[in-house]
């Protein structure tokens, strides 16, 4: 179970909502990492801002990565996930 500590009431919310979905897509098992991590962070209900302060990351960076005009290291990826309160996996997919 992940840590949940400073997550709002909504944020919870937003995150179940998000666990019980169901089945991903399987367009949307492609996106790439900048891509995932905007969309959990808009369906958390939070900014660019205090995901940079939870993960440990500059706001500049994030807004970035968003864009897709960074390529995030894996550890920075791990602290962005966990920041999101989600596990990151590693998945090679073939061609």
């Amino acid at each position: 179970m992940p840590k949940l500590s400073g997550v709002t009431i909504a944020q919870r919310r937003a995150l179940n909502r998000l666990q019980c979905a169901g089945v991903v897509p399987p367009s949307a098992v492609r996106l790439e990492p900048g891509q995932w991590v905007r969309t959990l962070r808009v369906a958390l209900h939070m900014t660019q801002r205090q995901l940079a302060g939870r993960a440990g990351v500059s706001q500049g960076n994030l807004a970035l990565i968003e864009k897709g005009h960074f390529e995030p290291r894996l550890a920075n990826l791990r602290k962005l996930f966990d920041a999101l309160c989600c596990d990151l996996i590693v998945l090679p997919i073939p061609r």
